[in-house]
């Protein structure tokens, strides 16, 4: 079936692609929200309350609440209150502390209530919790520049004053209810112990305090972790997936259930004895996402096309995508995933091991053939993928040949096939079928 992914998995993908490209990723792209109306009228109180010092506003990095000016109601009163995020203007990023001051609405008029200073350089994210008490808590993630080190802050308001009510470093943090008892828990990958003991562990809240409900050893060849998603194995049963880096040249994932029955957190991935190798042991920046947005997660494995080694100049990629279900990752699809032109190519089943892809001279085309070493890959071609402009498709500067299979705005997506009597050719209809948009 197509599918037709969330622009966000773009994000996911920038090495799918055999396509040259530049680095980066979607975070940095994005811009700081606009303040709205009420937001300003924060932004004026929080400057005269600064009695005139230039400050600048802090924005979270990630996550669901990316403003410096955060509206929502951190007690059991009526009405929201102001969290702000400020350095002063001056300050170097790098180096400078962030500040974080909660304002309230009195008689009309915001109002400072209570200021601190923060530790780290950076805010990750902006959590509020719900713990089943009728108040939030606040959750701030803190990067320190220069060592990467993280620490999570939760806190909470009374009305007065913030109360820590929970402070740990950590390398990797999620907030889900994986014991099912309605309210948030904490999970984190702590820093190491020791060389060899890195902990994955689960907090939850009783009686004004997070309390340690489950715990397990993680990869203690995985130095580092980039990306943390919920969702479920292919059998049904609730999951983190964490994906991170084996030293600098390849990522895998770890996965994570909390056992209900016996309040155990279980990795999957590994026993806590020498690690094992998995296919989804992969180049970097690969990571797990939900195509099909059903709740089970894929997770990535990507091999060299036919004609391609790992040591090619440029080698093109065919992603395969697993689900993990009783302990074992299962192949459902492989795609071939042109991240910089939007698009993604399932490959049938004939095609896998002897369809290999080329960049043609043509500007923005691909070429699929069939594989023979030494063979002149015109000579065996099977289909052609192009993306031009829409103006460039209808004065007919492209070929007549092609035929459209999607559009995205004034992008036009086409292709061709060439004549060939081979077993593994297929059909306009079929290269429809096989296709998705990824923008």
């Amino acid at each position: 079936m197509k599918k037709r992914w969330l622009s966000g998995i773009l994000a996911v993908m920038l090495v799918f692609s055999g396509c040259t490209y530049g680095g980066g990723n979607v975070d940095g792209l994005l811009r700081p929200p606009r303040l709205s109306d009420e937001q300003n009228d924060i932004w004026l109180a929080l400057k005269k309350d600064s009695q005139g010092d230039s400050i600048k506003l802090v924005y979270p990095q990630r996550g669901e609440n990316r403003s410096a000016i955060l509206l929502t109601n951190l007690d059991d009163e009526p009405g929201d209150e102001a969290v702000v995020f400020f350095q002063p203007a001056t300050a170097s990023s790098a180096a400078a502390p962030i500040r974080m001051k909660v304002l309230d609405k009195l008689d009309g008029e915001w109002e400072s209530m209570y200021d601190l200073v923060l530790d780290g350089t950076q805010i990750e994210d902006v959590s509020i919790l719900n713990v089943g008490t009728g108040v939030p808590l606040l959750a701030i993630g803190l990067n320190f520049v220069g060592d990467g080190s993280h620490l999570l802050r939760v806190m909470q308001f009374d009305g007065k004053i913030l109360n820590t009510v929970f402070s740990q470093n950590y390398q990797a943090k999620g907030f889900y209810d994986l014991d099912g008892d309605g309210k948030d828990d904490i999970f984190l990958v702590e820093n190491p112990e020791s060389e060899v003991k890195t902990w994955a562990k689960l907090y939850s809240y009783e009686n004004g305090r997070f309390l340690t409900s489950g715990s397990a050893l993680v990869n203690p060849e995985i130095t580092r972790y980039t990306n943390i998603l919920k969702g479920y194995m292919a059998q049904g049963e609730e999951a983190v997936y964490l994906d991170g880096y084996k030293g600098s040249e390849l990522m895998t994932t770890e996965i994570l259930s909390f056992d209900r029955d016996k309040g155990q957190l279980i990795n999957w991935t590994y026993d806590g004895q020498v690690p094992k190798k998995y296919p989804v042991d992969r180049v970097p920046l690969a990571t797990c996402y939900d195509l099909s947005n059903d709740g089970v997660i894929e997770v990535p494995g990507i091999r060299p096309l036919p004609g391609y080694a790992e040591s090619s100049t440029s080698p093109l990629y065919l992603t395969d995508w697993y689900h993990f279900a009783d302990g074992q990752y299962e192949r459902i699809q492989s795609s071939f995933v042109n991240s910089p032109l939007g698009y993604m190519l399932t490959f049938p089943e004939n095609w896998i091991g002897k369809v290999s892809a080329q960049k043609t001279t043509q500007e923005n085309e691909i070429l699929f053939y069939e594989y023979h070493m030494g063979q002149d890959p015109l000579s065996s071609a099977l289909l052609y993928l192009k993306v031009a402009t829409r103006s460039e498709w209808v004065s007919e500067k492209v070929s007549n040949d092609y035929e459209l299979i999607d559009t995205r705005g004034q992008i036009v997506y086409l292709a061709k096939i060439p004549d060939s009597d081979s077993a593994l050719k297929i059909s306009i209809p079929q290269v429809k079928e096989y296709f998705s948009r990824i923008i």
